[in-house]
C-alpha cells in the first residue's frame, strides 16, 4: 500500500501542485495503525490528521531524520507459533517500525541497559509505532516485570497454535541442527503405556500457555495483552492482521 501510495503521490505531483494552491484537498494519508484497547484511540487519529502533511513526512523519512524510542508494542511470543510472519506483516504498514532480527532483551541482554535496547530500535517519525518481536519473552520468568518497569502501558502481542501441532514444527527445526536427537515420541512420554506427559521438555512446556499467562497477568491487564492465532494467519491472514492493526 505504502508503495501504491508513493507512485501515486509522485505521479500527480506537478499537476496537483495547481490544484493545492487553490485549497484542493491534499493527497490522503495512508490508513493510521491502532493496536485495540489502545486508550485514546479518537484523539490519536486526530492527532495523526492533524501532523505534517505526507509529502514533508516521506521526505523526512528518507532523509534519516526521526527518533530511537522504545517499543511501544512487543510481539513476545510464541516460538513457532507464527511470529515471523505476523511481524513481516506488520512491517508493510507505514506506521510501523520494527526491529528484523530478536533483541533478546528481556531475556538476555537485560544487563546492558535502556540505553543499549533503545539504540536497537529504527528510527521513527511522530505517529509511527516502534515493534520488535522475541518470541523466548512469554515463557522468561523475569519478562513480564521487565517490559513492565520500561513502560506499564506496552502492548503486548502473543500468537498462539495448536501446542501439539507447535511442539512438532519446534522439534522438527531441532532435528534440523542436530539430527542425532531422540525420536520425538520418546521426548514427549515419560510413559507410552499410560500416556504420560513429559511437561519438562521445553518443546512440551512452552505449548503450557496458561501457566505462563499466569505470571505476564501479575503486571499486565489481560486487555492489554492481544492473542493472534497462528492457524488464522494462514487461513485468513488479513483478517486476522487486521484484528492486530
Amino acid at each position: 500500500m505504502l508503495f501504491l501510495w508513493l507512485y501515486m503521490f509522485y505521479s500527480c505531483a506537478g499537476s496537483c501542485s495547481g490544484l493545492a494552491a487553490r485549497g484542493s484537498p491534499a493527497p490522503p494519508r495512508a490508513a493510521p495503525l491502532l493496536l485495540p484497547g489502545e486508550p485514546g484511540e479518537e484523539s490519536s487519529v486526530e492527532e495523526q490528521r492533524a501532523a505534517p502533511d505526507a509529502g514533508s513526512s516521506i521526505s523526512s523519512f528518507f532523509n534519516g531524520s526521526g527518533t530511537k524510542r522504545l517499543p511501544q508494542a512487543i510481539i513476545i511470543g510464541v516460538k513457532k507459533g507464527g511470529t515471523r510472519a505476523l511481524l513481516e506483516f506488520l512491517r508493510v504498514h507505514p506506521d510501523v517500525r520494527a526491529v528484523g532480527a530478536e533483541p533478546h532483551f528481556f531475556d538476555r541482554n537485560y544487563e546492558r541497559g535502556l540505553a543499549w535496547y533503545r539504540d536497537l530500535m529504527p528510527k521513527t517519525l511522530e505517529g509511527q509505532i516502534t515493534m520488535e518481536k522475541t518470541p523466548s519473552y512469554f515463557v522468561t520468568k523475569e519478562a513480564p516485570a521487565r517490559i513492565s518497569s520500561m513502560s506499564k502501558g506496552t502492548k503486548l502481542i502473543v500468537v498462539v497454535r495448536d501446542p501439539v501441532t507447535r511442539a512438532i514444527s519446534d522439534y522438527t527445526q531441532t532435528l534440523s541442527k542436530k539430527p542425532d536427537i531422540p525420536t520425538f515420541e520418546s521426548l514427549t512420554f515419560k510413559n507410552r503405556t499410560t500416556g504420560l506427559i513429559d511437561t519438562s521438555w521445553s518443546a512440551i512446556q512452552i505449548g503450557i500457555y496458561a501457566k505462563h499467562l499466569e505470571n505476564w497477568l501479575l503486571h499486565f491487564p489481560i486487555g492489554q495483552i492481544l492473542f493472534v492465532s497462528g492457524e488464522r494467519l494462514i487461513s485468513d491472514p488479513a483478517g486476522e492482521l487486521g484484528r492486530v492493526q
